[in-house]
Order: structure tokens, then sequence, then C-alpha cells
């Protein structure tokens, strides 16, 4: 019997990025508060850094466009949005998305779980492709040795077979 069904979590955070990773992880989180009867929390964490890279010259000097910002956090309001609906139509009875901009390894880790009262984070092995993972580490290693609730990292699908990750 997994873990996840000895415990009973009552409040479930899956972090969310556009990635395949993701999208199981938010099937897995789905089925794990429908079987506690949690709250289920969709939370994305648009990293400003990164964002903010964007819009420099090859100078260095520039600022992001706010109409950027606000395109890339429509887009993840959307996709949060549609994991929302399906987790209400897959029976789960409470649902709350939260997209903000931040830190993701900080918010995923610390934060945004003692704000809301997480207590299982759930997140795909990984959401970066190969080179950014080298270059700034994994988010969800940061969450496993940081985070101070249970953490499932998922590398499988809902049938426990294994996903292809580069």
């Amino acid at each position: 019997m997994a873990l996840a069904q000895l415990s009973n979590y009552q409040n479930v955070m899956v972090g969310v990025d556009g990635s395949k990773q993701a999208k199981r992880a938010v099937q897995k989180a789905t089925a794990i508060a429908k079987r506690n009867q949690a709250t289920l929390y969709i939370v994305s964490v648009l990293n400003v850094n990164k964002l903010t890279n964007i819009g420099k010259s090859q100078f260095g000097f520039g600022a992001v466009d706010p109409d950027i910002l606000d395109e890339f956090k429509l887009k993840m309001d959307q996709l949060a949005a549609g994991y929302r609906d399906q987790a209400l139509q897959a029976g789960v009875k409470q649902v709350a998305v939260n997209v903000t901009f931040g830190n993701p390894k900080l918010e995923l880790a610390k934060n945004l779980p003692k704000e809301l009262g997480i207590d299982l984070i759930v997140i795909g092995a990984t959401g970066a492709n190969v080179v950014e993972r080298m270059m700034m580490g994994s988010n969800a290693s940061y969450v496993v040795a940081n985070a101070e609730a249970d953490v499932l990292i998922v590398r499988t699908n809902l049938d426990n077979q294994q996903l292809k990750v580069l």
C-alpha cells in the first residue's frame, strides 16, 4: 500500500509549469485529494528572474515589457484553471488555484506550504530540460531537500508506467 494511501492528507499542493511531468503530477495529486477528501491547491510560480532575462538586450540592459509578464501569467492562469476543472470533474470537492511570480524553489518548498497549511506537495520529477537542470538545479530536488511537508515526486503515470524524461 502506498504512503499516500496510508496518510490522511488534508491539503495537497501540486506545482505546475506546463510540462508533461506536471500534467501527470496533477493527475496523481487529484487522485490523492479525492481519496483523502482533501483540498487540492494547483499552484504555478513564474520565475521573475527567468522572465526578466527575456527582455534584456545583448548588453544586459532593458526591462521586461509588462505585457510579456501579463501574457505568461494569463497562459498559466488558463492552464491551472483547466486542471482545476478536471479535478472538480474527477470528484475533488475543494480546488484552489494560485498563480504567482517569484522564486519557484522557495515558493514551492517553503512559502506556499506554510501559507496554505500544506501537508503533501506533489511535483513532477522535472519540468526543465536537461540544460536548465544543469544550470539551475531541479526545483524538485530543492523541494525534496527543503520542504517541511511530505513530498511526492511523480515519475510514473496513473498506471505506474515510467515516464520518458530527457
